[in-house]
């Protein structure tokens, strides 16, 4: 087995508690070191951040003025962590809001002790998650 193979054992099952769903055949892995992620939360006037851990993963809301704006959500491994499943109230947001978020997503990844943070994304990476990502592995097709 590869070095991407035995990655993937440990992060398969985090990223399955995060979405729910099994990613797509050709979606591509994404890693960052926790330390690479700026903190604290940039927030936007009006922002707050709530952090409520639901079971198998953490999540993080982003209000506005008390409305629910974006969400994220976090699982943890030994010294790793997997963030997804990323919801935008307005989608045109996410540029603006979804930094913030992966930053809160972050420091609870900090505080859990994880030195890296995987994703899954399909297609292109959205622009929110920044500079930083490598790519570590596709999933095979079929």
């Amino acid at each position: 087995m590869g070095a991407f193979e035995d990655s993937w054992q440990s992060i398969a099952p985090l990223w399955a508690a995060l979405d729910g769903a099994e990613p797509s055949p050709g979606a591509v892995v994404l890693m960052i070191r926790t330390s690479d992620i700026a903190q604290p939360p940039n927030l936007p006037e009006g922002g707050d951040l709530v952090e409520a851990p639901l079971g198998p993963f953490d999540a993080v809301e982003l209000t506005l003025f008390g409305r629910p704006a974006a969400k994220g959500r976090i699982a943890f491994g030994e010294g790793l962590a997997v963030v997804g499943r990323f919801e935008f109230v307005d989608e045109a947001s996410a540029d603006q809001l979804g930094p913030a978020v992966l930053s809160a997503l972050a420091e609870e990844a900090f505080l859990e002790g994880a030195e890296l943070i995987y994703t899954v994304v399909d297609g292109g990476a959205p622009s929110f998650l920044g500079n930083g990502w490598s790519e570590v592995g596709r999933l095979s097709r079929g």
